[in-house]
């Protein structure tokens, strides 16, 4: 069956056709309606103004789940108590698409929250996030990390070799560094929603032509970075035509670096004193060293690549070296 607008319809309980623009009944949603030209059940949608066949949704319907329902009762009535809204629908038509979770704040913002439980394609996803800007509201995409969206399960942790899809990935670059999850079976919510981040994941390769060996980097896995949510209030961003709105909790790489610096700084200071350095001169500080006093909090992958390649780290140079005991040993230098 086709996805077609039906423009005449036949009225059971008037027992007459009826054809749009040319004076429905009162409130035509109330009747039975059958399709003019197949005969079977049409409903009339207020929003398209047309009459549609059962069963036929709109793009961005998928079908109802367990797991879907209840990422939308959660949001639902969780949303409200951190942003002021004046309105908000589960479900609700938007013309050509629905919106699993729609709010109208006090604030004058549309917003809704897309509850992700199935596989979607990056294509699809950008589309419908293109929609929502046109109409000018901001959307919130929100992942079922125990869903069939994800490649693997998906946990609240500094997690390594982790298989990520490329829809996660786009998603991370939209939210300026993070993806959104809940983790839900059945009616359960396991975990309050949470952030990850994620950097690439590599090991070291023995090489035949150098001592030092080299990093190889895998497509397929990343690392991941857990970043909490400290409030459900909602900050709007414009970005590159796109309108999205996502939580006010803090990018996780910003925060590393900042974390970073300050132990640089510690470190500098720490010579200054105990070799009578000066300001200006270079000292060597192993990476190993500033990773481990970071680590607990942010894993080791992001602060490497951090390290790294962060213009905020104003390094003199990046190198391995061998140490005393003939062990490799990536080392920044810095100047006091």
């Amino acid at each position: 069956m086709e996805d077609k607008e039906v423009l005449i319809a036949y009225n059971q309980e008037l027992g007459r056709i009826f054809k749009i623009g040319y004076g429905l009944p009162k409130n035509p949603k109330n009747y039975t309606w059958l399709c003019k030209n197949c005969k079977k059940p049409v409903f009339y949608n207020e929003h398209l103004n047309c009459f549609k066949h059962r069963g036929l949704k709109p793009e961005g319907f998928e079908p109802e789940t367990i797991e879907h329902k209840t990422m939308k009762d959660y949001w639902y009535n969780i949303f409200p108590k951190f942003n002021p809204i004046y309105k908000r629908e589960k479900e609700y038509w938007l013309e050509d698409q629905v919106a699993d979770v729609y709010f109208e704040t006090r604030e004058e913002k549309k917003v809704a929250i897309e509850c992700q439980n199935s596989p979607i394609t990056s294509k699809k996803l950008i589309e419908r996030t293109k929609k929502y800007a046109k109409k000018d509201i901001y959307v919130l995409w929100i992942f079922n990390g125990s869903g069939t969206c994800v490649s693997e399960h998906k946990a609240p942790l500094n997690m390594d070799k982790v298989r990520v899809l490329g829809v996660e990935k786009r998603v991370q670059k939209l939210y300026g560094g993070r993806v959104y999850y809940m983790n839900v079976k059945g009616e359960l919510t396991f975990e309050e929603p949470y952030a990850l981040h994620y950097s690439p994941y590599f090991e070291n390769q023995v090489s035949e032509t150098s001592i030092y060996g080299h990093d190889k980097y895998y497509k397929e896995f990343q690392s991941t970075t857990h970043g909490y949510i400290s409030t459900y209030k909602i900050v709007y961003n414009d970005y590159n035509g796109y309108k999205l709105a996502r939580f006010m909790d803090k990018n996780v790489s910003i925060s590393c670096t900042e974390q970073l610096l300050i132990c640089i700084n510690e470190y500098c200071n720490r010579k200054m004193r105990e070799d009578n350095l000066e300001e200006g001169e270079e000292v060597k500080i192993p990476v190993e060293y500033l990773i481990d006093l970071v680590k607990e909090e942010f894993g080791y992958y992001l602060p490497y690549l951090i390290l790294k390649r962060s213009k905020r780290i104003k390094k003199v140079r990046s190198e391995k070296v061998l140490d005393d005991k003939y062990q490799v040993k990536d080392i920044i230098t810095v100047k006091i």
